[in-house]
């Protein structure tokens, strides 16, 4: 609020109370215009009072109004970083599992590498076994039959 504004708002009250100094100034004032002066500042006065009255009711409701506003915002923020710890619970809870799930990860990759190049030998085996026993079976059975034979023999 700018001061001319503020000056505007007890334009009325300073004028009153500038009466009122200049009549308790004048000394030679007949009783009659005393009463009459005095009358007319009560009744002032009295408007003036109805009017505190009314803004001070106004600014306790305000005030009351912005303390349950600042309950609620103080209950809200409360509820905000209660959330907030949470979240930041949550958050360390899934990092923690994330960690843990890529280091299973891991681990089960390394296995299943291992098991993978373990079947690979495997298979190469079989499959040397598997020629050599065509081989045999095809261009050289009689060699054949005779190894199978020897293994009889050697059991």
């Amino acid at each position: 609020m700018s001061a001319a504004s503020r000056k505007d708002l007890f334009a009325e009250e300073t004028q009153l109370l500038q009466q009122a100094k200049l009549t308790l100034a004048r000394l030679d004032m007949p009783p009659e215009e005393w009463l009459q002066a005095y009358k007319h500042m009560v009744e002032e006065y009295d408007k003036l009072l109805a009017e505190a009255r009314t803004l001070t009711r106004i600014a306790d409701r305000n005030q009351r109004r912005l303390d349950e506003m600042n309950a609620e915002l103080e209950r809200q923020n409360q509820l905000l970083r209660e959330k907030e710890e949470e979240a930041k619970k949550t958050q360390k809870a899934i990092v923690h599992n994330f960690e843990r799930i890529s280091e299973e990860q891991v681990a089960i990759d390394k296995r299943v590498g291992r098991v993978q190049i373990f079947l690979v030998i495997m298979i190469a085996v079989l499959t040397v076994m598997v020629l050599f026993m065509l081989y045999y079976l095809i261009f050289a059975p009689a060699r054949a039959i005779e190894l199978m034979e020897m293994i009889k023999k050697s059991q």
